[in-house]
């Protein structure tokens, strides 16, 4: 199988993803000013679930970019990625009907977790299967290390949604991704430029 029918199939599926997270939003029971602002829980998990896909799609569309050759692992791991990334918009669907439930919050930390690791084991497949890199040299060669602090911020917020503040899972997202992912993606469009 050639990258671009990969990219073409992953591509398709995040955008069903993301197409199902709107529609998971739940419904005013009032239709009035009032009906809407008492969601504000649903509408945040919504915009924080978006971006945080829609980051995840650019970020797999600037290494496909120069992805020239893949494998068979590479194929699972990229599955595996969708198949953890499916599960996104029931996790956000939980989460925001629950919004100070530990255990709604958890369980959208663990799907959150599980869609990041897999994806740092697609990319390493990527690496490995173009360049014979090891994990760390490939952190290395592409900038990566961002991607520990990204861990460790989610693990810091799935620890506060168990212990003391279920949102601070939903909120370790949204901190990774304006103070991390969307600033590493600036800083690539600014090398291409160059």
């Amino acid at each position: 199988m050639n990258k671009e029918r990969l990219s073409a199939f992953a591509d398709a599926v995040l955008a069903i993803i993301i197409t199902i997270l709107v529609l998971e939003l739940e419904k005013p029971s009032h239709l009035t000013l009032t009906g809407f602002m008492e969601l504000w829980p649903n509408y945040m998990a919504y915009t924080i679930s978006f971006f945080w896909l829609g980051a995840m799609w650019i970020n797999m569309h600037n290494e496909w970019y120069s992805v020239k050759r893949i494998t068979t692992g590479t194929l699972w791991a990229t599955l595996i990625v969708l198949f953890f990334s499916s599960l996104f918009p029931y996790a956000t669907n939980i989460v925001s009907a629950n919004y100070d439930n530990r255990s709604a919050q958890v369980f959208y930390g663990i799907i959150v977790l599980l869609i990041t690791f897999a994806n740092m084991n697609m990319y390493a497949s990527i690496a490995k299967s173009d360049s014979k890199a090891s994990l760390g040299e490939w952190i290395k060669q592409r900038s990566r290390g961002w991607m520990l602090f990204d861990v460790a911020i989610k693990v810091i917020g799935l620890i506060l949604a168990v212990t003391v503040y279920p949102p601070a899972m939903l909120y370790s997202v949204l901190v990774t991704l304006l103070c991390l992912v969307i600033p590493n993606q600036i800083k690539h469009i600014n090398r291409e430029k160059r």
